[in-house]
């Protein structure tokens, strides 16, 4: 009996790496086709070219003189064809706190968004040994202040303006939008509404809820800690407080700004189970807007989507926010750009 549990575990261990393996590699393939790097690379080309295109360091001199690594935190502007006012949006790629993937979710997004009529910001916030106790917070607040009290020259307008976040990136834009850890505390004005790609929102307590393959387990467990360790250090990363500062979840109240989510059900690295459906339930039990599009065998880090069934999410986050800034605001649809559906 003995031998022949021993068995069935030795085929469910080889069953679920082999699986695992497969979906990592599928990930990979899909992800590098769907983030189309070449989009967002020639948009910053063609406007550089036209000399349009500005990347400013979000901290003066002197904040940098403080604190050299703040010297790092930059923030790219890719304005809109048309010359229009319209609304400002933010783009924080992930990477899980280690590096970031600006590349494949900044750039393209941003591109994406330029044709879709908006100027959008990419910003590179502190990660990996240039991280530290909530710093990436610290740099997003820092960028809305820069940006708002340049808003004229920008050509944008800071009411109702919205944070789009992928992965690590969405953890960043969830916790900035919460008052315990985000724009309150760090004394910026609160966004009209996030955006969360693939969100890493649950990212200490995601092990109550059970996962049947255990590879995937493991790689949750190693993402979060290395998480937890570049963003509170060797030490920080085991002090309670601080990790539960991470977790988006615990800190939704009923003023939570409006949420456009979306996920995928093939995400090994961030599953939707314990991450974007554990958020969608907060902010229905405190009543916040939100909409959540959850994409059949999806997997993580595809950016904009292209060739996925994700591939119009945006248009259905851009829809989604300026309806719930127009109600807010009494008004309809003023300075939200020109959508334009074709990807």
């Amino acid at each position: 009996m003995r031998e022949i549990v021993f068995n069935i575990f030795g085929i469910y261990l080889i069953f679920t790496f082999i699986l695992t393996v497969y979906s990592v590699i599928r990930m990979y393939v899909i992800s590098n086709i769907a983030c189309d790097k070449k989009r967002g690379l020639s948009r910053m080309e063609l406007l550089k070219k036209e000399g349009r295109f500005r990347q400013y360091p979000v901290y003066s001199m002197e904040e940098i003189a403080e604190r050299k690594k703040r010297g790092a935190v930059r923030l790219s502007v890719f304005p809109n064809d048309s010359g229009k006012r319209t609304r400002c949006i933010i783009v924080c790629p992930g990477g899980g706190y280690a590096h970031l993937c600006t590349v494949k979710e900044g750039y393209p997004v941003a591109a994406r968004l330029n044709e879709l009529g908006y100027t959008a910001f990419v910003l590179e916030y502190r990660a990996g040994l240039d991280c530290s106790s909530h710093a990436p917070m610290h740099d997003l607040s820092a960028a809305v202040r820069f940006i708002q009290a340049r808003a004229e020259q920008f050509n944008v307008d800071m009411d109702g303006y919205a944070v789009i976040g992928f992965s690590a990136g969405g953890n960043l834009a969830g916790i900035f939008g919460t008052r315990a850890w985000g724009y309150e505390k760090y004394n910026a004005k609160k966004p009209g509404c996030l955006i969360l790609g693939y969100p890493w929102t649950n990212v200490n307590h995601w092990m109550q809820h059970p996962y049947w393959n255990i590879w995937v387990a493991l790689m949750g467990i190693w993402l979060s800690e290395r998480g937890n360790i570049y963003m509170f250090g060797p030490r920080g990363h085991f002090r309670k407080n601080k990790r539960e500062s991470l977790c988006v979840q615990k800190w939704i109240t009923p003023d939570y700004p409006p949420v456009y989510m979306f996920g995928g059900g093939n995400d090994v690295l961030v599953p939707t189970a314990a991450h974007t459906d554990v958020l969608a339930k907060a902010l229905e039990e405190n009543g916040v807007p939100y909409k959540y599009d959850k994409f059949f065998g999806l997997p993580h880090g595809v950016g904009i989507g292209k060739h996925t069934n994700a591939e119009n999410w945006m248009l259905n986050a851009l829809s989604f926010w300026n309806s719930c800034v127009d109600k807010e605001s009494g008004v309809s649809s003023q300075g939200s750009g020109s959508p334009n559906p074709d990807p």
